[in-house]
């Protein structure tokens, strides 16, 4: 009796090893016709994002849940992030370049709910983008957000796996069909249990062989929407223009940015999400007593708007924060110039430096460690919140962070964006902080910084601006 006969008379006569391979040869075919999972491109973030863009007057949250599998539901939900509240909300989803149809795939009200969430059925794997239209008493915002989903290939080993696998769950119920008649009632018994003995150890043999080459990770091939680079993605280059072109202080003003690729200038339209957003963008005056913190919308391929008033005559600067596929964060800067006359009756003194003021109604302690501050130094930058009641610890997340620090050399040549050194926030966790925020950073210059601590409490962002005089290093 030679070994492979051994071997498969062993494997009949095993009524419990047989049990046991009809069970994994049933459970991996099982595993075989289940969907792949799709993903999409939307960088270490996973399969839920959540994005915060200003839509004209509006200031909104968008949650996208990717679907498990394709066809599926896009999961949409919008959540007003600070007054005006809209009032209506159309959908509407489209290829990524098509047009996008004139009747919205879903139109909901908000009607005092914090959020509305709709579902936009995606049949196949690509390039989409859905279109957001807020309207509300303050006006109306349009967002359009860029969608790739796509589903890793079948690998090539897959059908072949699949009927090895069924091979052999045959084989060992013939067999075991077989075996029940009994040795001498059946005549040509054992001739047919070695076919089929054989036939089993030979698909057990395969199946192994196909199933480690099946789950061994392939490498699958992106969208094209989704470049890689493998030196690093192109730096951006930022064409800015405001509608009007000649804008005056106090009317509001509609501020584009066009990105283009610096090797290509093709739209770059490959932006990662970051910290809750697209796109960071700080606008300030010359003066620096016009600061705003925003979040534009994607309104093409490419292209972001927002909106803004601002209050006084001058030069403003334009510092948008990003990150693309492949790429590390880039500030890439811009200028526009304000007509007009200042809507302020008395221009406000530089802001204060180290130290206590008031912010509402709240007291707001601003300290550094080191002092005095020095160029090429380590120094942590604090700020201490509290109330008439005392120290305040219920200050929420914002942008997924306890609290943001943007601060800028007065040459405008510097700027720097740092989060306050506290554990992270996932979307709609309950973590709060207080009543200190810390921020480490070195100054890599000496001179005049200006600088805006941001955190919010009870729904509302609150801004501290701060002078900061940074001496020499020694």
């Amino acid at each position: 009796m030679n070994l492979w006969y051994y071997i498969s008379t062993m494997l009949c006569f095993c009524s419990q090893a047989r049990r046991w391979l009809v069970a994994g040869a049933l459970f991996a075919l099982m595993a075989l016709a289940t969907v792949p999972s799709a993903s999409a491109h939307v960088g270490d973030a996973g399969p839920v994002q959540t994005i915060v863009m200003d839509a004209g007057p509006y200031e909104l949250a968008i949650t996208m849940t990717i679907p498990p599998a394709l066809p599926g539901p896009l999961l949409v939900d919008i959540a007003p992030d600070d007054e005006p509240f809209p009032e209506t909300f159309e959908f509407r989803l489209t290829r990524y370049g098509s047009p996008f149809p004139e009747k919205p795939a879903a139109l909901l009200t908000l009607g005092g709910a914090i959020s509305v969430t709709t579902r936009l059925d995606i049949d196949a794997p690509g390039d989409w983008e859905v279109e957001i239209v807020a309207r509300g008493a303050s006006g109306e915002g349009v967002m359009r957000l860029p969608v790739t989903v796509f589903q890793p290939p079948l690998p090539p080993t897959t059908v072949p796996l699949a009927v090895a696998l069924g091979v052999l769950v045959v084989s060992l119920l013939a067999g075991a069909a077989v075996g029940a008649g009994g040795r001498h009632t059946r005549p040509g018994f054992a001739g047919t249990l070695r076919l089929l003995n054989y036939a089993a150890f030979a698909a057990a043999t395969t199946s192994a062989v196909l199933a480690w080459l099946q789950f061994t990770p392939l490498q699958v091939e992106t969208s094209p929407a989704v470049p890689t680079y493998s030196g690093g993605a192109p730096h951006i280059n930022l064409l800015l223009a405001t509608k009007p072109q000649t804008p005056d202080a106090g009317a509001p003003l509609v501020v584009t940015l066009d990105l283009r690729d610096g090797a290509t200038g093709l739209p770059a339209d490959d932006l990662s999400p970051h910290h809750d957003a697209l796109l960071h963008l700080a606008v300030v005056d010359e003066s620096g007593g016009f600061f705003a913190h925003m979040h534009p919308a994607r309104v093409a391929p490419g292209v972001y708007a927002v909106t803004l008033i601002p209050d006084r005559p001058g030069t403003y600067t334009v510092y948008a924060e990003l990150m693309r596929h492949g790429g590390s964060l880039q500030v890439v800067t811009g200028r526009f110039a304000v007509g007009g006359q200042v809507q302020i009756d008395t221009a406000p003194p530089p802001a204060p430096g180290l130290g206590v003021r008031s912010i509402g109604d709240l007291t707001v302690e601003v300290r550094a460690q080191p002092t005095p501050l020095r160029s090429g130094q380590l120094t942590t930058l604090s700020v201490i919140v509290s109330d008439a009641n005392g120290p305040v610890r219920d200050l929420e997340p914002w942008l997924g962070m306890g609290g943001h620090l943007m601060m800028r050399h007065v040459s405008e040549a510097l700027f720097s964006h740092i989060h306050a050194a506290a554990p992270m926030a996932a979307p709609g966790s309950t973590l709060r902080y207080g009543p200190e925020l810390r921020f480490v950073h070195n100054f890599p210059r000496p001179g005049v910084y200006q600088a805006w601590f941001q955190f919010r409490r009870a729904g509302q962002v609150m801004t501290v601006p701060v002078t900061l005089e940074v001496q020499s290093a020694q």
